[in-house]
């Protein structure tokens, strides 16, 4: 028995589709089981139904999963897999919230929430040049430099939320609630306000043109895609590998720790302890949402949109009563370890090979 390369690979399209179908599969039979057929199909797929269709939340999940997984698609095109985006997240999260809390800005909103972005981009693009530079100039390899990186980020939020910016009023484990006057300003249908913001929306389209500029125009986005294919051709070319490693990690931190800011300005308007247990995760989900576009950034969008569906599908089933906080991971985890397994069957076969009898 051997492992061989396919002549011909399986179309790139149908990984994402088998991917998600066979882990929804999964997610089913491991609720089910887990719940001693408490949790039944019908109760799973009636979740992922009003996932699908409850646009309010869809629309302020879909927003920063959208942007997550832009920022991670930018070093994956470069073969440099990110897995710190959880924690480049929180870093926008945490300066977002020093400047809504103690710079003194917060009487003047727009200058504010221009703050927290710009502060927010800044500290998500520093978190990733940490795990840059060692991949860069000494070849150590970005993933669990990123991956530990997620738990310091976590520690460091958890310090201070519990710690010097806890409020201290009510006693609870949690920063205090930024000022509206920092917060963004909801789109209203009517007189019903949605779950996204101009501000959130205005960011989703800069962030979206600009990456496509990237890698439609610039130099810098063509030197990220062959570092992923023949980073020897950029060597011979002249062109120094270990900046575009740089550049490629940095940009992609930048990227998410707008997510980061967004979100404190958009949905939490505070951190509560400990972090590490509040997290919507969308560092990691972003991961998904990357891959399950196949590095296709028109993709993203679709990707996104699906896993909102099925975020906000494990939401509801702890609503309904169906199953705990840990529905969501079930969801996630099922359908990556689904496509990781996939990705490697569209490209290689296994054969078996017997011996003629002489």
């Amino acid at each position: 028995m051997v492992i061989v390369r396919r002549v011909k690979p399986l179309p790139y399209w149908i990984t994402p589709i088998l991917a998600l179908i066979v882990g929804l599969l999964i997610s089913i039979i491991i609720l089910y089981g887990m719940s001693g057929g408490q949790t039944t199909p019908y109760d799973v797929l009636a979740s992922i139904s009003y996932g699908f269709v409850n646009i309010g939340l869809l629309a302020k999940t879909f927003s920063l999963l959208t942007i997550v997984g832009i920022g991670l698609l930018v070093s994956f095109k470069g073969a440099i897999w990110n897995i710190g985006g959880e924690g480049q997240f929180y870093m926008g999260v945490l300066v977002a919230t020093w400047i809504a809390l103690f710079s003194g800005l917060a009487m003047v909103g727009l200058a504010a929430k221009t703050a927290m972005i710009i502060l927010g981009l800044l500290a998500g693009a520093f978190w990733a040049l940490i795990a840059a530079l060692p991949r860069a100039y000494l070849g150590v390899d970005e993933v669990p430099i990123t991956l530990m990186m997620n738990y310091i980020a976590y520690y460091i939020v958890d310090y201070l939320s519990s710690g010097a910016w806890k409020e201290r009023h009510y006693g609870y484990y949690r920063t205090v609630t930024i000022p509206q006057t920092t917060w963004f300003n909801p789109i209203k249908i009517g007189n019903i306000p949605v779950t996204i913001s101009y501000e959130l929306l205005t960011i989703l389209v800069i962030v979206f043109v600009g990456v496509w500029l990237l890698f439609k125009y610039t130099s810098l986005g063509l030197r990220i895609k062959i570092l992923s294919s023949n980073p020897d051709l950029l060597r011979s070319s002249g062109i120094s590998v270990p900046i575009t490693i740089l550049l490629a990690l940095t940009i992609s931190g930048l990227i998410i720790g707008i997510a980061g800011a967004s979100y404190l300005a958009q949905v939490s308007h505070n951190i509560s302890y400990p972090v590490e247990e509040k997290t919507p995760v969308y560092g990691y989900t972003g991961i998904l949402v990357a891959w399950l576009s196949m590095l296709e950034l028109f993709a993203v969008p679709i990707a996104a949109y699906i896993m909102s569906a099925l975020y906000n599908a494990g939401i509801q089933m702890q609503v309904i009563g169906a199953g705990g906080a840990a529905v969501v991971n079930v969801f996630i985890g099922s359908i990556l370890l689904t496509y990781a397994v996939l990705v490697t069957t569209s490209e290689y076969q296994i054969r078996i090979i017997r011996k003629k009898k002489r």
